[in-house]
């Protein structure tokens, strides 16, 4: 009777688990560089890891400041074209897959 309530109780645990949403996780993307922003991803954009999210103006054109970490959807981006970014500003958001 023991090792039946054991199974059942492991059973139910098992089956709790399966039906459990997976909650996607934020994750807050900095700026490796200082600059005037030249281009941002839109909210709702989709990307995938190493996607360019935002690029800064230098002397050698644009270059990218803020790549995704991993795949996901953008949530919030907090600056704009034109705008100044620094270096380690956390400008966007993104809702992991």
């Amino acid at each position: 009777m023991r090792i039946v309530k054991n199974v059942m109780t492991v059973m139910l645990g098992a089956s709790f688990l399966a039906v459990t949403p997976v909650m996607a996780e934020e994750v807050s993307c900095a700026s490796v560089l200082t600059g005037t922003v030249v281009s941002v991803a839109a909210v709702g954009t989709q990307v995938k890891e190493g996607d360019v999210l935002l690029t800064v103006a230098s002397l050698a054109g644009p270059m990218p400041a803020i790549r995704a970490q991993r795949d996901g959807v953008v949530k919030v981006v907090k600056t704009a074209p034109g705008a100044e970014v620094q270096q380690g500003a956390a400008v966007i958001i993104v809702d992991e897959k």
